[in-house]
C-alpha cells in the first residue's frame, strides 16, 4: 500500500490532473450541446444528429464521455515518462526493485484516477439530459452500476496502453504521438470489418449495446459485436499494454 499512497501522492501534489479534468469538462460540454440542444434548436441544420429522448439520452451519453479515451491515454504517459527525465524512476527501483509491483501501483492509481474523472463527466452530461432532454424516465439503479464497471473496465484498457507506450519508447513526446494514433486511426480502422473484431475503439462503442440509427450510426464502428465479445476485446489490449510495459521497462533497465 505505500507504493500505491506514492503515487496518489504524485499525482494529486501536480496540477496535470486537474487541467485535464477542466478540458474534459469542457469537451463533455461542447458534446451535449451539440448531441442534446442543437438537433431541438437547429433542426435543419442537424439532419444527421439523432434526437435523443430520455432515457436513451443517459446511455449515449455515457458512451460518448467514456469514449474519451484520451484523457487515460495521456495521464499515463506523461505521469510514468516524467520519471524517465529525472533520478525518479531509478530512486523507485533501488527503493522496491520488484517491477510488477512498481507497475501495478502506477496502473491502479492511474486507471482509477482516470475512472472518476469519466465518471463525473457523465455525471455532467446527465444533468443536462435530466434538464434539457425531451422525455421521461431515467435508468435503473442496475443499468446505473453497469455503466460504472463499463467505464472502469475501459479505464483498464486505455491506462495500460498508456504506460506500454512510454515504457517502450521511454519519451513523453514519441509516446503521446503513438498513443494518439492510436486513439485516432483505431476508430477509423473499426469501420473495417475484420479490424472491428479486434478494435478497442468498436468494443468500447459496444459495452453500451446503443443502436444509434440514421447516417451518424453508420460511422461508429463495434455495432455489430456481442457485449462478451467486447469485454474479451478490451481485456485483451489491457493484458497487452500491462506487458508492453513490463517488457520495455524490463528490457531497458535490465
Amino acid at each position: 500500500m505505500s507504493l500505491v499512497h506514492a503515487e496518489y501522492l504524485k499525482l494529486s501534489r501536480r496540477r496535470l490532473y486537474l487541467v485535464m479534468v477542466v478540458i474534459l469538462a469542457a469537451l463533455v460540454g461542447l458534446l451535449a450541446f451539440f448531441l442534446l440542444i442543437f438537433a431541438q434548436i437547429a433542426p435543419e441544420l442537424a439532419e444527421d444528429v439523432p434526437l435523443l429522448e430520455k432515457p436513451g439520452a443517459y446511455t449515449f451519453g455515457a458512451q460518448q464521455v467514456a469514449g474519451q479515451t484520451w484523457f487515460p491515454l495521456i495521464l499515463a504517459v506523461v505521469m510514468l515518462g516524467s520519471e524517465f527525465g529525472s533520478t525518479v524512476w531509478a530512486t523507485a527501483l533501488t527503493r522496491d526493485p520488484r517491477r510488477i509491483r512498481q507497475i501495478a501501483a502506477r496502473f491502479g492509481v492511474l486507471a482509477v484516477a482516470s475512472w472518476l474523472a469519466i465518471g463525473l463527466g457523465i455525471v455532467g452530461w446527465s444533468v443536462v439530459t435530466a434538464i434539457a432532454v425531451p422525455g421521461d424516465g431515467g435508468l435503473a439503479a442496475g443499468d446505473w452500476l453497469g455503466l460504472v464497471w463499463k467505464v472502469g473496465l475501459i479505464e483498464l484498457a486505455w491506462t495500460g496502453i498508456g504506460l506500454g507506450a512510454v515504457a517502450m519508447l521511454r519519451s513523453v513526446g514519441p509516446a503521446i504521438g503513438a498513443a494518439l494514433a492510436l486513439y485516432f486511426v483505431d476508430p477509423i480502422l473499426g469501420l473495417w470489418g475484420p479490424w472491428e473484431t479486434v478494435s478497442l475503439s468498436a468494443a468500447t462503442n459496444a459495452l453500451f449495446q446503443i443502436d444509434i440509427g440514421g447516417g451518424f450510426g453508420a460511422f461508429v464502428p463495434g455495432g455489430d459485436l456481442s457485449l462478451i465479445h467486447a469485454v474479451a476485446i478490451v481485456l485483451g489490449w489491457t493484458a497487452l499494454g500491462l506487458f508492453l510495459t513490463w517488457w520495455g521497462l524490463h528490457r531497458r533497465d535490465a
